[in-house]
């Protein structure tokens, strides 16, 4: 273990940010410094994606009660909760007398204002529908590039999938095979930072865009993954399209392999923190489930209670914080409101003391765990909120429904779009060069929907490709292709994505 710098490890530097530039700062100038990390606040407040966050789901879909939490709301609380700990933490230290020591006490507003802006732009990568819009999107990929779909390699003129198909040339089947497995393992972690770096251009710090990179295997990466590692690696958390970037990345936070940028655990223990409370409130308001009735589950579920334990402290002494002078309404209100400043204030204290207790391995980024995930009583609560939520929220017909139609409606989209994907790279690339196709009448129209900022990123790709063979170049160009897809149909919201589904239905 090195020592702890966290000059060092926040890294105020950009992608594309002139070395002249680079040079006039001084990581000394504690304002300087600062002013860079605040212009990372106003480009990702000012982003479309969180502005499209207000129209993406929490848990309900196309909810018409403002109450009931979008995603942006969402957001909001983490980066809230996520502000908290950070406090504490930077609190903490103070006390310790160990800001100095740990380079902190000239970035102690620079790690907060990391910290909240990660949090805020958390979810932007999720498609419409959240996990299933993940899922829908990762099975329709699997199904279309699967062993048993028609290709035609040997016909004169092949459709453009047919470039995934195995050949027999070891090195670039290996390619197709990763390839293959990246345009099936959609995750909103990884659209996240694609989102981020290649559509927004959002030139964030190296710092801002790290603390974002929640997982570290790439989604294309076949190889078994590190016992050591297993919780940072259990999900994807990039694409190969952004390989390059997170490479670069890596090396200038000097972070080692499959490791992570220590702010991130924050981020996810906020994130943890406000949606185990927030999915409650939520379907207490939707009337799911009365106060009473959800203390009952929770009390199931936690088993005795003993005085003064944590449940008690918390989930008991909202519950008891009620007035009876009130209206249901008003004493439902009340009980949420207490629930979450008693929850949050020591799952957030908690996560702080273990973020300290663990910081060599944590800035280090070789914590191999969340830091609300252990034997201690706050995981035991949490574990509890989030086991209430998924038998009686995420289990409710009304849930299942919705998501199921979310489900369809991804699929559906992807449906309509596939004549995009079954083109040929020559007739695409005269559709693209062209924006128009004589014989590609449907597919012209298809292409016209596809807003500039995914067609630019596709053509962008293209100019990059260095492959000196034909085949490489297919495979690319479809893999482009794909993703190009994908960009367009994650990002938007669930309201657009179902009113363009019902136009293709009705045009059916």
């Amino acid at each position: 273990m090195g020592e702890i710098n966290f000059v060092k490890k926040l890294n105020f530097q950009r992608n594309y940010m002139s070395s002249a530039k680079n040079q006039k700062i001084s990581p000394k100038d504690e304002d300087a410094v600062n002013r860079l990390f605040e212009s990372d606040r106003g480009r990702i407040i000012n982003s479309a994606a969180i502005r499209r966050l207000q129209q993406k789901t929490q848990v309900f879909p196309l909810e018409q009660n403002a109450a009931v939490r979008s995603r942006l709301t969402h957001s909001l609380e983490v980066q809230q909760v996520g502000r908290y700990i950070s406090k504490t933490v930077l609190g903490e230290l103070k006390k310790k007398k160990l800001l100095e020591p740990y380079g902190l006490d000239e970035r102690c507003d620079a790690f907060e204002s990391l910290v909240e802006m990660a949090c805020l732009m958390h979810d932007i990568g999720n498609p419409p529908f959240g996990h299933f819009g993940e899922a829908a999107i990762q099975r329709w990929f699997t199904k279309l590039l699967s062993p048993s779909y028609l290709y035609t390699p040997n016909s004169p003129d092949p459709c453009q999938i047919s470039a995934l198909q195995l050949t027999g040339n070891e090195k670039q089947d290996l390619f197709r095979r990763q390839l293959k497995q990246d345009l099936c393992s959609f995750e909103g972690n990884a659209q996240g930072l694609r989102m981020a770096h290649r559509l927004l251009k959002l030139n964030l710090t190296y710092a801002q865009i790290g603390s974002i990179l929640k997982y570290t295997r790439g989604a294309y990466d076949l190889e078994p993954i590190p016992p050591e590692f297993d919780y940072l690696m259990k999900k994807p958390g990039y694409y190969w399209s952004e390989v390059d970037f997170v490479s670069e990345l890596t090396k200038k936070l000097d972070m080692e392999k499959y490791c992570r940028f220590p702010l991130s655990y924050i981020m996810e223990a906020a994130d943890d923190i406000s949606y185990c409370i927030a999915d409650l409130d939520d379907a207490a308001e939707k009337g799911i489930f009365t106060v009473e009735q959800l203390i009952e589950y929770l009390k199931a579920e936690w088993g005795d209670i003993e005085q003064n334990d944590l449940f008690d402290q918390t989930v008991m002494r909202a519950f008891n914080n009620i007035s009876d002078n009130h209206t249901r309404r008003i004493q439902q209100d009340q009980f949420f409101m207490y629930l979450r400043v008693n929850i949050t204030g020591k799952l957030s204290h908690y996560s702080a003391l273990q973020f300290i207790k663990n910081l060599p391995e944590i800035y280090n980024g070789t914590f191999n765990s969340a830091l609300l995930e252990d034997k201690s009583p706050e995981h035991r609560l949490l574990k509890v909120l989030k086991t209430v939520a998924f038998k009686h929220v995420f289990n409710h017909h009304e849930v299942e429904e919705l998501e199921l139609q979310g489900y369809r409606i991804i699929s559906g989209l992807l449906d309509f779009y596939s004549p995009l994907l079954m083109m040929n790279r020559r007739d695409f690339a005269e559709l693209v060069e062209k924006n128009y196709h004589k014989h590609f009448f449907i597919e012209t129209r298809l292409f016209h929907k596809l807003s500039n900022k995914h067609r630019l990123s596709y053509t962008e790709a293209l100019e990059k490709i260095s492959a000196t063979n034909e085949a490489d170049k297919s495979i690319l160009e479809f893999y482009y292709r794909a993703r190009l897809i994908q960009d367009y149909i994650s990002g938007m919201t669930d309201h657009y994505a179902y009113e363009e589904y019902r136009k293709f239905m009705v045009s059916n």
